[in-house]
């Protein structure tokens, strides 16, 4: 939800409190999307694959890992005032957005029988899709509209900052998650 709402916002983050243009926008974003999300992905399933197939509890502890990491990067670079700093400080957390999917889908694919394995992926990218996208978007944008009082034209900056709260939420219950996952897994589910 969060990585959606991140997505959706970022490009008028830049543009209201870093005063990049519409073309520095779309070079900043493409580029830590191309680097970050490409490098974040690749990752995310060269660790899943090595650690998971030793621990499948790996499939949730790589992504809470990411997620606690990514935080205060994101606050870094949602803070700074440098749009430099901030591309170098949003570089590394963006693939770290990312580590999740190669485990995530990975474990959903492990604890359903063959059979079902298309079933089971579709359900979960229709409800990642569906509160991703529909909630995500809109909670960021309806948080910025409730901060605008205080923090004027930085509402959206704050808005980004509290909802790095979600990472933080989605990495514990990673992580709570993980033996339950080791344990379906070892039963065959």
């Amino acid at each position: 939800m969060l990585g959606y709402g991140l997505a959706f916002w970022l490009p008028s983050l830049l543009q209201r409190s870093f005063a990049l243009d519409l073309v520095q926008t779309s070079h900043f974003i493409g580029a830590i999307l191309l680097i970050g999300g490409v490098a974040g992905m690749l990752m995310g399933g060269w660790l899943g694959d090595r650690l998971g197939s030793r621990d499948r509890a790996f499939l949730a502890y790589v992504p809470a890992l990411a997620f606690m990491v990514a935080v205060p990067l994101f606050a870094a670079g949602i803070y700074t005032s440098d749009a430099r700093l901030a591309f170098v400080l949003f570089l590394v957390p963006q693939a770290l957005a990312y580590v999740w999917l190669g485990p995530v889908l990975s474990a959903v694919q492990m604890l359903v029988i063959p059979a079902y394995r298309s079933t089971a992926s579709a359900l979960f990218l229709l409800i990642n899709n569906l509160i991703g996208l529909g909630g995500g978007i809109y909670a960021l944008g309806a948080l910025s509209d409730a901060l605008a009082p205080v923090y004027q034209q930085e509402a959206l900056r704050y808005s980004m900052l509290y909802g790095l709260g979600l990472y933080g939420l989605a990495a514990l219950l990673m992580v709570l998650a993980a033996p339950r996952l080791r344990r379906d897994c070892e039963q065959g589910r």
